[in-house]
């Protein structure tokens, strides 16, 4: 049969009860189970499940080739496990894409840390705004934030680290002074904020300016160019830096690790995702906003 894949998530929802324990034990996203079923329901022409209150029920035609699923399952893992130790040396490429601050202002130390501890893997870092393709092998591990609450495409493998926070931020000698007024500093497709406005008799100037990158529009902060919205984890940390008062500080979305199918199981994509899951999870604070020590409303 030539849709291993779809009688894979069958297998799962059937040994889970449910689609959401089948997406757990698959680590994919729910949507992408009900699609894998539905398309082999169809494949047969048959019902597979009965969909109840508490879960999933096999019906009878499912019953019938749950058995035949299991012994697939077990084959497969008995070529994949003949192929897994074939490249399983700590050696070769491993091309890494995330966002260009993730690189910079987190994760380098790890990054470097890695390098020494396995010097024989020719790790290449892809920090770049962009969103690079590991469906087509453009790389082999990724680090991104999934907006929206949206779910990462149904054909990669991923793991949800942690949420993703955004505040206003105003240079702190700029709003000590009071004598400037400062810009709204936007990126290339931001629009000036309209629920809310600056608090502390703060006056904005009414042509805002735009930035086709962040790294620019940090440093415009930092100058005391005027008011932007930036990643909690940059504007915390930085001591020239305070929060706008009376700005919110939004969930922009989640961060995944994201790997692909082929690739997931081989001993230096395991290893580097290993060290990202731990380092961003000791980031989970800094990166939603509750940085102790770090800036603070100014009064």
């Amino acid at each position: 049969m030539d849709h291993w894949d779809e009688v894979r998530m069958f297998l799962a929802v059937a040994e889970g009860g449910t689609v959401r324990a089948a997406a757990e034990a698959l680590k994919v996203n729910h949507a992408t189970i009900i699609r894998g079923v539905g398309r082999l329901e169809e494949k047969l022409n048959t019902k597979l499940f009965e969909k109840l209150a508490t879960g999933y029920r096999l019906t009878d035609a499912g019953s019938d080739i749950v058995e035949l699923a299991g012994q697939m399952a077990t084959a497969s893992s008995q070529i994949e496990a003949r192929i897994f130790g074939r490249d399983q040396d700590v050696s070769g490429p491993l091309r890494f894409t995330l966002p260009i601050s993730f690189a910079t202002d987190l994760l380098m130390p790890t990054l470097t840390a890695f390098r020494a501890n396995y010097p024989d893997i020719a790790l290449e870092i892809l920090s770049s705004g962009s969103v690079v393709n590991l469906g087509n092998r453009e790389a082999d591990v990724a680090l991104r934030v999934v907006v929206g609450g949206a779910s990462p495409p149904e054909n990669l493998y991923g793991t949800e680290l942690c949420e993703f926070h955004m505040g206003f931020y105003i240079a702190r000698d700029l709003a000590c002074s009071r004598s400037l007024t400062p810009a709204w500093l936007l990126g290339a497709n931001e629009a000036v904020p309209t629920d809310w406005a600056p608090d502390a008799g703060i006056k904005m100037a009414s042509v805002p300016i735009r930035f086709a990158e962040m790294r620019s529009q940090l440093e415009a902060v930092r100058a005391g160019m005027g008011i932007s919205a930036l990643p909690c984890f940059l504007g915390d940390a930085d001591p020239l830096l305070a929060r706008v008062p009376g700005g919110p500080v939004t969930h922009i979305g989640d961060i995944w690790l994201l790997t692909h199918g082929d690739t997931r199981r081989t001993k230096r994509v395991r290893l580097l995702c290993d060290d990202i899951r731990s380092a961003m999870q000791g980031f989970a604070g800094r990166l939603a906003g509750r940085f102790e020590g770090g800036a603070s409303e100014f009064l």
